[in-house]
């Protein structure tokens, strides 16, 4: 292996270690600025972008760490604590994941109850000789609200987005982690 490859290797295993911490910081500051110039709680989709970079910056430090992991084993040299970024990337991975698939779920319970709508009417009572009479007695019951486009596009969609990308994020952190070394020759 050449000195060259070596390098890409260190290199590699800087940005494996890396990368899941300039993403989140890029996501934190995203996250303050939006908080700084709106003043209010968060959209779903502001969420929904400060879950990609986040996910994002997992699947490209994965990917990194395992192209250094790969060189090490392939080559037999040690370059660093390569075992650790691996690791890292799929702690955080799996705490990701989580998170992510948890908030899906928890938007989408969040978004049927928003259907609900509570109504006052009031119960016909009946007189003992049979006629119907308004009474003061009332039923305080749910009934479901209609889905508009509005409320699927502010309370369900971004549920669902959110889990796709856990499940494709999951996916690529798998992939990533279990890609083979590209067969070459070695020197």
């Amino acid at each position: 292996m050449s000195k060259a490859q070596a390098a890409t290797a260190r290199r590699n295993l800087g940005l494996g270690y890396a990368l899941p911490i300039i993403g989140g910081a890029i996501s934190l500051i995203i996250g303050l600025v939006v908080w700084d110039l709106t003043h209010t709680t968060f959209d779903a989709w502001i969420w929904i972008l400060i879950i990609a970079i986040l996910g994002a910056s997992l699947v490209l430090g994965t990917s990194m760490s395992n192209a250094a992991f790969n060189f090490a084993e392939h080559s037999g040299k040690a370059v660093g604590s390569i075992r650790g970024a691996k690791n890292l990337n799929f702690v955080l991975g799996i705490i990701w994941g989580a998170v992510v698939t948890i908030k899906s779920f928890s938007d989408m319970g969040n978004a049927v109850n928003l259907l609900r709508d509570y109504r006052t009417m009031p119960v016909p009572a009946k007189e003992p000789n049979g006629t119907t009479v308004d009474s003061a007695v009332s039923y305080n019951g749910p009934s479901v609200k209609p889905l508009s486009l509005h409320i699927f596009m502010t309370d369900f969609l971004p549920a669902f987005v959110l889990l796709v990308l856990a499940v494709v994020g999951i996916y690529l952190l798998l992939w990533e982690r279990a890609k083979p070394a590209k067969s070459s020759a070695p020197s």
